[in-house]
């Protein structure tokens, strides 16, 4: 199959994926050996890993994604996939390295303000995690995507105290040490 040109088409490659991760896999795996340094492909492909419970492959395929292609958005997504897998230092440096190369777009959009915030707080960091929300726009609403929390920000905010107190209590931190 041929690589989608029409928002027809990418709409339904998306839907397959969703359907039939496999199926979807092996279509990408044809783009691949036709061109293996396709970083759209690989960045693709880890959308079926993801899908297929494979979050390991997926974190390669963002690998390789972000060795041919390092841009803003091959870092977020990598980071997406360090942030499931719950290694949230090395999601919290994709992050951080997504933000500086797109400062504005950052601030604007929020939802990688929301991810960095429970990073901080899943790693116990309360202050890094409600700074990080303070910086939410003013109109920020999620409805909780990704087992991030939802809401908006001052909805969020106790939610992130909450998950930050949990992270020190299973590290016997206890308290309010932050």
């Amino acid at each position: 199959m041929k690589r989608p040109t029409t928002p027809e088409e990418v709409k339904t490659l998306h839907n397959l994926c969703r359907a039939d991760p496999q199926g979807y896999l092996q279509i990408v795996n044809g783009w691949l050996s036709e061109n293996p340094d396709d970083h759209h492909a690989y960045f693709d492909r880890h959308f079926a890993w993801m899908g297929l419970g494979e979050p390991r492959r997926a974190l390669d395929d963002m690998n390789k994604v972000v060795e041919l292609n390092p841009d803003p958005f091959s870092y977020f997504s990598r980071a997406e996939v360090f942030r499931h897998l719950g290694e949230y230092k090395k999601a919290l440096d994709d992050f951080d390295r997504s933000e500086r190369m797109m400062p504005d777009e950052w601030q604007d959009l929020g939802f990688g303000l929301l991810f960095q915030a429970d990073c901080h707080a899943r790693l116990g960091d309360e202050d890094k995690a409600l700074s990080c929300c303070e910086r939410l726009p003013d109109d920020f609403w999620t409805p909780g995507i990704f087992e991030a929390p939802g809401g908006d920000k001052t909805a969020v905010a106790p939610q992130l105290r909450l998950i930050a107190a949990d992270a020190r209590r299973r590290r016997g931190e206890g308290g309010a040490s932050r």
